[in-house]
């Protein structure tokens, strides 16, 4: 039986892209076709420069680990963003959690299937040179949907 995984990224934030590369590259692991679409600030992943420019936001993620008590309020103060980011990165470093540049590499090395979503693509202006080598031509939603579809079994997960 062949189980398909159709992971969807709307989010161009560091801490919510690691994870669907992470559960992405781990079902191409164990097996699974795997399809990331990636739609809306979620481009930002697979986008030649910006996803190296990707940040954590402390705003409204009271989950969110600090060395010292933070109120919330705080968390919109200039500079907060840049150090969560700094945070969370060196916080990933220390416990050997792949960066995100190798996990879009592992992407690459699994096959799994990269769609930018083609009606973000305009929304934002981005061309299709303007993404990481390796993605598949840009895609509507029902390409995506058929990918995932034509499996015995879909999984389909959003972030």
């Amino acid at each position: 039986m062949s189980t398909r995984v159709g992971i969807i990224v709307l989010s161009g934030t560091l801490d919510k892209v690691m994870p669907a590369f992470i559960i992405g590259t781990t079902a191409a692991s164990m097996g699974m076709e795997v399809g990331m679409f990636f739609s809306f600030y979620g481009l930002n992943a697979i986008h030649k420069e910006k996803h190296r420019e990707l940040k954590v936001s402390p705003i409204g993620n009271p989950a969110m680990p600090m060395p010292v008590p933070v109120p919330q309020i705080l968390t919109v103060m200039p500079g907060m963003m840049d150090f969560a980011t700094f945070m969370m990165k060196g916080m990933m470093e220390r416990h050997k959690v792949p960066s995100l540049e190798k996990l879009i590499q592992d992407t690459k090395d699994l096959d799994i299937k990269l769609y930018p979503c083609q009606t973000a693509m305009t929304l934002f202006g981005y061309k299709y040179e303007d993404l990481i080598k390796g993605v598949e031509k840009p895609a509507g939603a029902a390409t995506f949907l058929n990918f995932v579809n034509s499996g015995d079994k879909a999984i389909v997960l959003n972030f």
